[in-house]
Parts: C-alpha cells; sequence; structure tokens
C-alpha cells in the first residue's frame, strides 16, 4: 500500500510540472507581416518578417512552426526593443529565448530574452 501510495504521489507531482512554464527557443518575428505573406515562398518567413523596433504584434519562429505572442508578451518584446536588449544578428534574425505557456497557436509569455543575454524583460 505504501508503494502504490508513493508511486501514485510521484506521478501527480510529475502532472502538474509538465504544465509548467516551457522555454521556446527562436526567432523573434513581426506577426502582422506574417499574416499577411504567409503565402509568399522563397526567403525564411523569420528573416522576411523579423521584428523591428516599431513591431506592435510579435510571434517566434521555433521548433519549425510560427506560434503568436499573447498581448503580455508583445508589451514585453516592445519593452525589450527600447531596452536596447534585442538586436538583429549576422545571419539577418533576432534569436530569442522566450518562457511561456502555449495555448493553440499562442504563447503566453511569462519573460523574454535576447538569446546569450543574461537579462530578460518580465
Amino acid at each position: 500500500m505504501r508503494t502504490l501510495l508513493t508511486l501514485g504521489s510521484g506521478l501527480c507531482l510529475m502532472a502538474g510540472l509538465s504544465f509548467g512554464v516551457t522555454m521556446y527557443r527562436g526567432q523573434l518575428m513581426d506577426a502582422s507581416c506574417y499574416n499577411q505573406n504567409q503565402s509568399v515562398t522563397g526567403q525564411k518567413a523569420w528573416v522576411r518578417c523579423v521584428a523591428t523596433p516599431s513591431t506592435t504584434n510579435f510571434a517566434i519562429h521555433t521548433r519549425g512552426r510560427i506560434r503568436m505572442l499573447d498581448n503580455q508578451g508583445d508589451y514585453k518584446a516592445e519593452a525589450a526593443f527600447q531596452d536596447g536588449l534585442l538586436r538583429v544578428d549576422k545571419r539577418g534574425d533576432i534569436p530569442v529565448t522566450i518562457d511561456g505557456r502555449r495555448h493553440g497557436n499562442t504563447i503566453r509569455v511569462e519573460g523574454i530574452e535576447a538569446r546569450g543575454s543574461n537579462t530578460s524583460v518580465h
């Protein structure tokens, strides 16, 4: 009985942890540009629609998919641009790490950080 209780408790703990925050690594994009140019072929979407300081709707290209950021994520990405944390790299994209929870095609953003940086916006 004690073994069964321990096993059950462990499984419940693991299930609870699986719904936590996920780390998404990818390239930050202009979501409006992507939505208007989804059918354009040729140049990679995350390079064609690279985010800029004037971008207001953001997305991330991660694991071969495009995921939209929620309103808080848009705000945090704008703040990171204003603080000078996000920059285009030599390949023409903006590598970022986003902590958040995915809901459908949208990520509820907890924090955003330029890859290779120790500073993030939460």
